[in-house]
């Protein structure tokens, strides 16, 4: 399993990032600590080496949010979509955030991963939900935001509610992730790799 990433890359052609939470600092060989960098960028660096990032490294108020790392104003991000008055509170109030504080976060590290992450095209995506409408029999249930959308929406709704997620991104996931204008977000639970390689 510790080449899940590879296997989902040949099915659904595309990278996949594997996520690992850490509840300590982990013994990692052959990482590099990232600093001052977003989760969504974290995780476009991270197609080339495995990173780590830490409770202090991560730079983004929504991320930092909803990582559980700290419940200060993150008004910012009301004021890039411009929400009338009480929408942004309502959103932030639903939103997913990490009851336990995970002190360290692992991307494409090494050992099983918690939740896979990718950006995906339409089409491979589609091909993602025939292979969870055949093996669960049902459809699939998502919950779409604009704000905090891989950090929150796709990271931490993956891992809380061991289910598929998915994310059209918000302005700085597209800009910083370097997300394709075609691509969306797709997250997937450890409890579910099994459904789509063997």
């Amino acid at each position: 399993m510790d080449r899940i990433n590879w296997k989902f890359s040949d099915q659904f052609r595309s990278h996949w990032i594997k996520i690992k939470f850490y509840e300590e600092q982990p013994k990692l060989k052959d990482v590099e600590k990232l600093k001052k960098t977003r989760f969504c960028e974290a995780t476009n660096e991270a197609i080339t080496r495995p990173v780590l990032l830490s409770k202090t490294s991560i730079s983004c108020p929504g991320a930092r949010h909803a990582f559980g790392y700290e419940n200060k104003s993150i008004k910012g991000c009301n004021d890039k979509r411009e929400f009338k008055d009480g929408i942004f509170e309502s959103m932030l109030s639903k939103a997913p955030v990490l009851k336990k504080t995970c002190e360290y976060i692992g991307l494409n590290t090494e050992g099983e991963p918690d939740i896979l992450i990718s950006y995906l095209p339409p089409e491979e995506v589609m091909n993602l939900i025939k292979i969870y409408n055949n093996h669960e029999g049902k459809n699939l249930d998502v919950s779409l935001s604009t704000m905090m959308s891989v950090c929150g929406g796709v990271a931490v709704r993956t891992f809380l509610d061991e289910k598929i997620s998915f994310s059209f991104g918000c302005d700085d996931s597209r800009e910083f992730a370097d997300m394709r204008r075609e691509n969306l977000v797709v997250g997937i639970p450890k409890k579910l790799f099994h459904i789509f390689v063997n």
